[in-house]
Order: C-alpha cells, then structure tokens, then sequence
C-alpha cells in the first residue's frame, strides 16, 4: 500500500511539473507574456498600452474557476474542439499524449501566470528604460532593438525569475480548484483528500515534497539572476 501510494504522489508530481513547463512555455508564447510587456512599456500610456493593461488586470484578478469554465463552455460545449476534463489515464505517457484533454487545464492555469508575468515585466522595464545604461548604450549607436533585447528585457526578467522560482512549491502543491474543475485526481487532490481523513504520514510527505521544492526553486532563481543580469556572477571572493 506504501508503495502504490508514493508511485502514484511520484507519477502525480511529475505530470504537475511537466504541465507546469507547459504553462510557463505558454506564458511565453501567448500575447500578453513578457515580450508584450516590454512592448507596452516602449509604448507607456497608448491606447494599446492601456487595453494590454485592462486585460492584464482581468486575467489577474479572474478566478481559475471562472477563466476554466469559459474555457470549457467555448472550447468543450459549443465547439467541441477539445475536452472538458483532462486526462484520465493513469499512466504518465497517456497522460502527456492526450492533448484535447490537457489543452484547457493548462490555458486556465496560463492565463494567470500571463498576466502575471505581464504586469512586471511592464513596471521593471519601465524602471530600466530610465537608467543611466540605455541612455549610455543609445549615445553609442546602438538600436532600439539591441538596446531593448540585450539590456532592458534582459533585466525585466529578474522578478519573473524571482516569480517563476517561488512558484514551485505551488506547483508542487498542486492546484485544487483546477483539479476538481477537470476532475483531475492530482497532488492538490490527493493533499485535501490526506487533510481530510487526517491521514498524517501522507501530509508529513507533502510537506517535504514542497520543502525540497521550495529549496529547489530559490537555488533556480539565484542561477536565473546570474543568467539574465551579467551583474550577477557567482564565483570566488
């Protein structure tokens, strides 16, 4: 019973991390991710920088429940491109390769983690358009792409590293609501489903699980910095 238990917690964190690749990728990708938020910070206070800004406010503050179940009416019920739960095979492999069925789960996590990412990139790429180095780098003859690609949205990203770093352990945690909305028996599930038959050793294994994932997503974070800020380098004192 041990064994079945913490295969199926191993199999359940494993789909959650990999979704959570997804959702990041997707966060990338959309319009509205951090591209978009440099764009609008080039373009502060335009027509277009406000509508950007309102639908990132709406995708902030749009409860998970609300963002899925528009999902699934528009996606499931009325075209029926895509399924309005998410997969149900148990193993991993069945899990990764039944696209229509973890397209919704992963666009309702998405468009959160969108406007999250949006809304910083936005105010730290204001900050930087302002510092001595881009006017520096400008009076040298540099582009406004290079200038914008190498120097602002590069350090732009050091909250949403910070962000991506943090979130880990939610991940880990898994997300409740999403999970009972596409009737997905993941990590979030299986940790209320613990709380409620006050099932201590499972609990006690949840907890060190987002330990080491939260231990694990600082130690990302501070080799992110060391990437995306070239004045941040580790090494020797």
């Amino acid at each position: 019973m041990t064994t079945f238990l913490i295969r199926r917690l191993l199999q359940a964190a494993v789909v959650l991390v990999l979704v959570s690749v997804l959702v990041y990728g997707l966060a990338w990708l959309l319009p509205g991710g951090p591209p978009a938020g440099l764009a609008q910070a080039v373009r502060r206070d335009s027509a277009s920088d406000r509508l950007a800004r309102a639908l990132s406010y709406i995708g902030y503050g749009m409860p998970s429940f609300f963002a899925g179940s528009i999902l699934i009416l528009v996606f499931a019920v009325r075209l029926h491109w895509l399924g309005a739960e998410g997969p149900q095979s148990p193993g991993i492999a069945g899990v990764l390769t039944d696209w229509r069925d973890l397209t919704l789960p992963v666009l309702t996590l998405a468009v959160i983690t969108v406007a999250i990412f949006t809304r910083y990139v936005r105010s730290a790429a204001i900050d930087s358009l302002g510092h001595d180095y881009v006017r520096t780098a400008r009076a040298a003859g540099a582009g406004q792409a290079r200038v914008l690609s190498r120097h602002v949205l590069r350090n732009s990203l050091i909250p949403v590293i910070t962000l991506a770093g943090l979130s880990i352990p939610r991940i880990l945690a898994g997300s409740l609501v999403v999970e009972s909305l596409f009737n997905i028996q993941g990590m979030g599930w299986r940790l209320w489903q613990a709380a409620l038959k006050h099932d201590f050793p499972v609990l006690l294994g949840f907890i060190l699980v987002i330990g080491v994932g939260a231990v694990v997503g600082s130690l990302l974070a501070d080799i992110g910095y060391a990437a995306a800020d070239p004045r941040v380098r580790y090494g020797r004192l």
